[in-house]
């Protein structure tokens, strides 16, 4: 895809759509951001350093579930867990800066993944903490509870979704003639959902997702150019765009 025609629209928080934006300006001629949510401190931030001194494994979601986690324990405290887990690369290089280098990453970094983990095949009466946001998948604490698994949570942040004037954003992004979209998050697609609806164009638009769960709900929403990068990473996505061959322009009048 030529750079000359590439205007891609970030709706993460602030500080990680910054950062994307500065690794995926060589593809780009221009870089939108429009956060749609901000984290703050969960209802559990406080009770994370007694739950962590009676747990064996840790499982953490996000790159945001360390760095809130880390405002709380130690790496002293990690230390002591005899299995750190991270869902992805983002999340393991959070940990990494904290010097947690005993991470356990899965191949694919969902929930599926996790649970094929060689680590957590054999769980039974295991005490296990997953450390996340409000809300998603209960996917994961099913599985390992089948497994007999003692499955706890840890809501360390939770999403505040910002109050925007739809029509007012929508406009600024036909303005800048956004044909790109990057999605690392269902909840995000959904939140988008609300103006895809209204707004037809944005359907026809490159839609970058993070994994192949986004990928169905996309496609199930009617949005048909959509590109798996298998990742929420910064690198995952710059090559799901560098690889894409999509060359269909945008009718910013429907």
């Amino acid at each position: 895809m030529s750079k000359n025609n590439l205007n891609i629209l970030l709706t993460r928080p602030l500080e990680k759509s910054q950062k994307l934006a500065k690794d995926l300006t060589p593809l780009a001629n221009n870089i939108v951001i429009t956060p749609l949510f901000a984290y703050q401190s969960g209802k559990d931030h406080s009770l994370l350093k007694q739950q962590v001194s009676n747990i064996h494994t840790i499982i953490f979601i996000s790159q945001a579930a360390v760095e809130y986690a880390l405002s709380v324990i130690s790496r002293d405290d990690l230390r002591q867990v005899k299995q750190v887990i991270a869902v992805g690369d983002a999340t393991k290089n959070a940990l990494h800066l904290a010097d947690i280098d005993q991470v356990i990453v899965p191949q694919e970094h969902t929930s599926e993944g996790l649970l094929n983990l060689i680590e957590l095949s054999n769980v039974a009466d295991m005490p296990i903490l997953i450390v996340r946001g409000n809300g998603g998948r209960e996917y994961l604490k099913q599985q390992l509870e089948l497994r007999g698994a003692n499955i706890a949570y840890n809501e360390i942040y939770q999403r505040c979704w910002l109050n925007l004037d739809q029509m007012h954003t929508i406009e600024q992004w036909r303005k800048a003639q956004i044909n790109c979209i990057v999605i690392t998050s269902n909840e995000l697609l959904m939140q988008l959902n609300q103006y895809v609806k209204q707004h037809k164009w944005l359907k026809q638009c490159l839609w970058i997702v993070a994994s192949a769960r986004i990928e169905t709900n996309a496609r199930a929403l009617g949005l048909e150019n959509v590109i798996n990068a298998q990742g929420a990473n910064n690198f995952k996505i710059y090559q799901a765009i560098t690889n894409s061959a999509w060359s269909m322009e945008v009718d910013y009048d429907r």
